[in-house]
């Protein structure tokens, strides 16, 4: 599991990037995907109270054919943040970010790299280190990117029954994970923290497990599986609600791999 405080990284809307890949010097790093690949979301229903609902809410259209932009802007940043997150794993990295956002599940796309010199896209081998650069996630197929859902409010609580259920998670949690930060290590002060927010529901949450599990949910899943929490130092929580932690699956956790949430 790796973790990032990442204040200066943004998932963003499609960005008005006209032109060539290459019109325009970069002052950082920049990983894009044609914004035709890209399919829309509709209005999701106000109440998910079912699996075909939480399918609908989660169905794509097809891409904007109007969109003036031929690239969608997903990651950007000054690329020492980028090196201080990637560590040893070099470009690596970036290809798991990029199919973790783009296409999880099937990982059909490859990451290519603007080269300015022979003005061409070049692809990259996964230990070349990263560069000041336009990365291109290249995929011949219409994907949605992943959502994001807001932990409004930390996604606390409110009836008994569901008191029980976050109390009895919070438990199984802090066992599993040693009664210590799952990042850090340290003991004191820590917090169970919510992967992915309560207020999803199980119905949600049974996408987003096939989504990045790539196999069929367990029929009990539920939001207050332990699988949907992990021990946060109280700091990292802090930056995990804002959205300046991400966390990314390298290795299942007890045979339970972590769901995925991005910066935002």
């Amino acid at each position: 599991m790796n973790a990032a405080h990442t204040p200066s990284l943004q998932l963003s809307t499609p960005s008005k990037m006209h032109g060539k890949a290459h019109s325009q010097q970069l002052p950082h790093l920049q990983l894009c995907i044609p914004t035709n690949c890209v399919g829309l979301y509709t209005q999701p229903p106000t109440n998910i109270t079912s699996d075909e609902l939480a399918y609908s809410a989660m169905k794509t259209g097809p891409p904007n054919p109007t969109s003036p932009s031929i690239f969608t802007c997903l990651l950007s940043g000054p690329l020492d943040d980028f090196l201080l997150y990637s560590g040893h794993e070099r470009s690596q990295w970036l290809i798991d970010i990029a199919h973790d956002i783009c296409d999880p599940s099937l990982k059909r796309g490859s990451l290519r790299v603007w080269d300015a010199a022979g003005e061409m896209w070049r692809n990259i081998n996964p230990s070349d280190p990263l560069t000041t650069s336009r990365y291109l996630y290249d995929i011949k197929a219409i994907v949605s990117l992943s959502k994001i859902s807001k932990r409004a409010g930390k996604s606390k609580t409110s009836s008994a029954s569901s008191n029980h259920d976050g109390s009895t998670m919070a438990n199984r949690v802090t066992q599993r994970d040693g009664q210590q930060c799952w990042v850090t290590r340290n003991i004191y002060p820590i917090t169970n923290s919510h992967v992915c927010p309560k207020r999803m529901g199980d119905h949600l949450l049974h996408i987003i497990y096939s989504a990045f599990v790539s196999t069929p949910p367990p029929p009990d899943l539920s939001i207050f599986d332990e699988i949907c929490g992990i021990t946060l130092a109280l700091n990292l929580d802090t930056l995990f609600d804002t959205y300046e932690l991400g966390l990314r699956l390298v290795a299942p956790v007890r045979r339970s791999p972590f769901l995925i949430l991005y910066n935002h």
